[in-house]
């Protein structure tokens, strides 16, 4: 059925599904991380769905993967570590992240994946938001349309189809999709205000594809706007007048799968979509033809329209974390180090600095944190500087607390890079007893800005939002001095001041 988009375990497609993609009952698939072991054989994979496709006369199908950059990349190995949508929120630059996007593309159509669901277009306006985050590139819906169209426009002139997310906007609420429901009782005057702006601006555009919210938007349906035929056909499709591709997020999501795999489907279906994206579902093939009375002729002809737009040819590997990509990560990282507080001080050369990071953890199902080992340490280093490397686990034990506090006693500095301190008090604890002690850490948000509302003594404060390498790179030049932060804050820290 054209209208579902499949997932599969492992690194190889199963036999049952490749039959389905040569007889035309299958066309698109969501790869997640457990699906990549490498780029050469995720390439192997993509090539067989096409090759499959090919053999039954069909052109190749959708293959998408969640590949944002910064805190959800599901391929990392040898891929460009880009810092993440809040880092160009805070570069301000509509060029680089036309840039990102061009590498985020290239990449893709290096390993064979022809869709990218990003970016996303979500005004994070709630720092209390506990998944999009640093997803978002801030709080002003203006400047997320004209960074997300940038973006979305460098993936799409390589030939790679864009998905802005999570229509109508996940930018302010409280909860996760992915475990409970959602609600946002905004009127339509602050939605139209707000939260549309940025996917006003991506259909202008021409986006590729758009993807649904499991929200419910009390000013419109008392629905999850995946399954509201209000949002989905009346509102995106009939008032907004997009014409392109219409995605499910994964239908597993709590929001939604509560109500029944088939349910939820076909309601998805005969809302508007375009696309159901069954995430983990089980047994999917069979889940499809039960719901193939629902498909729409309409859907299924724009569907395979985007498939025959998609280019036949992969790109070389070589363009997987090459020097270009990987200098055009150091410059958006640069540009992005942003200076919330300071007092003037100069590390000497040679010093004993301990650096103090947490271990970074999956803290939402879109994250891909835990792949990554912090190398803040690693750039003091390398920079010949006495160092004391020191890891705190996520909420950790007082016991370990005591611990960095103790290794960090006698050294000339100390840095503390922090994570969602404002969610884990291990850190907040940390940071405070520091700040007691006269030991004046210098602390670096890692993640969201929000973290100094736990450690408002803190003098000096910066903001890298991500936790790669070019990020912890640009967070050593800026302590050092080797850089001149510009960054500027793309959100608000509520009642944080300069001290």
């Amino acid at each position: 059925m054209q209208q579902i988009m499949f997932s599969f375990k492992g690194h190889e497609a199963p036999p049952d599904i490749l039959d389905a993609v040569r007889d035309g009952r299958a066309g698109a698939f969501c790869l997640f991380a457990y699906n990549v072991e490498s780029p050469a054989q995720l390439r192997c994979l993509c090539e067989s769905l096409i090759n499959a496709a090919a053999e039954g006369g069909f052109p190749p199908p959708i293959i998408g993967i969640d590949q944002e950059g910064g805190q959800l990349m599901a391929i990392n190995d040898h891929a460009t570590a880009l810092p993440g949508n809040m880092a160009l929120g805070a570069a301000r630059s509509t060029e680089l992240a036309h840039q990102a996007g061009r590498v985020l593309g290239r990449e893709l159509r290096a390993v064979g994946v022809n869709m990218n669901f990003a970016p996303s277009l979500d005004v994070n306006i709630n720092p209390k938001n506990p998944v999009i985050g640093v997803r978002s590139f801030g709080d002003d819906p203006q400047q997320v349309a004209d960074l997300g169209v940038a973006l979305l426009k460098g993936i799409q002139e390589v030939g790679v189809l864009a998905t802005a997310k999570h229509f109508p906007g996940h930018g302010d609420v409280v909860s996760d999709t992915h475990h409970g429901q959602a609600i946002v009782p905004h009127s339509m005057e602050r939605m139209e205000a707000v939260e549309l702006v940025p996917f006003r601006a991506a259909i202008a555009e021409g986006v590729a594809a758009i993807m649904t919210a499991h929200i419910t938007f009390t000013a419109l349906d008392d629905q999850p706007a995946t399954i509201s035929h209000r949002i989905l056909t009346g509102l995106l499709r009939e008032e907004m007048g997009y014409n392109g591709l219409i995605v499910t997020d994964a239908m597993d999501m709590h929001a939604v799968a509560q109500l029944g795999a088939y349910e939820s489907v076909s309601a998805a279906l005969q809302a508007g979509a375009d696309l159901v994206m069954l995430g983990h579902l089980p047994d999917q093939l069979a889940l499809a033809e039960k719901v193939a009375p629902f498909g729409s002729p309409e859907s299924a002809a724009r569907v395979m329209a985007a498939r025959e737009s998609l280019p036949r040819e992969l790109l070389p590997f070589e363009v997987l974390g090459s020097d270009e990509n990987r200098g055009i990560a150091q410059a958006i990282a640069d540009a992005a180090v942003t200076v919330v507080r300071s007092q003037p001080r100069s590390i000497r050369p040679g010093a004993s600095i301990t650096v103090i990071t947490p271990k970074p953890v999956n803290l939402t199902p879109a994250d891909t944190s835990a792949m990554v080992k912090i190398a803040l340490a690693d750039a003091f280093e390398r920079r010949m500087f006495e160092v004391e490397a020191v890891e705190l686990t996520f909420r950790a034990s007082d016991a370990e607390v005591q611990d960095a506090l103790r290794r960090a006693a006698h050294s000339d500095y100390v840095v503390v890079g922090t994570i969602a301190a404002d969610q884990d008090s291990s850190q907040a604890a940390l940071v405070n007893a520091l700040v007691e002690q006269g030991r004046n850490p210098i602390v670096v948000a890692l993640r969201t800005p929000y973290d100094v509302t736990a450690f408002p003594g803190v003098a000096d404060y910066l903001c890298t939002y991500s936790i790669r390498p070019a990020a912890v790179e640009s967070a050593a030049r800026a302590i050092l001095g080797e850089i001149v932060p510009t960054g500027v804050l793309p959100c608000e820290i509520p009642g944080a001041l300069p001290v």
